[in-house]
């Protein structure tokens, strides 16, 4: 396996087909950290390599996968030298589960990509005094 790191998707993906071994579909882009996702095919173009499994030196053989970890230019790799056994996750200081870089809403902690008019009711805050429960959770806010 050729050293990839830091070079982008498109790249990597070229050099890894050019090998002969491993048939261009068996060469799949995953996550450098466990809380981001990729864009659609095509959109991660020029994000970075991170890692690749096989490692480099590796022995690429005949038909197996190839798994390279990819990550936004900005965000920089996470550190190799982890040994906690934790996977390497990138800075969410609003906890709402979308990484600081790309989050539509920072401080919003009841507000995310996935629901982004504020989490669903029922999930133990009833501060509204409703007590309809089921519906979305933003009273006296000025998003409802």
């Amino acid at each position: 396996m050729p050293d990839l790191v830091w070079k982008t998707w498109r790249t990597a993906h070229k050099q890894v087909a050019a090998l002969g071994t491993v048939p261009a579909d068996h060469i799949m882009a995953s996550m450098a950290y466990v809380n981001d996702q990729l864009p659609d095919e095509g959109e991660y173009d020029d994000w970075r390599v991170c890692v690749t499994d096989p490692a480099k030196g590796g022995n690429v053989t005949v038909d197996m996968w190839v798994t390279i970890g990819l990550t936004y230019p900005d965000n920089g790799c996470p550190d190799r030298g982890r040994d906690d056994g934790d996977w390497p996750s990138l800075p969410d200081r609003d906890d709402d589960g979308d990484p600081d870089y790309h989050d539509p809403f920072p401080g919003g902690q009841r507000r995310n990509s996935t629901y982004p008019d504020g989490l669903p009711g029922g999930s133990g805050d009833s501060s509204d005094g409703s007590g309809g429960g089921g519906g979305w959770n933003c009273p006296r806010t000025r998003w409802c």
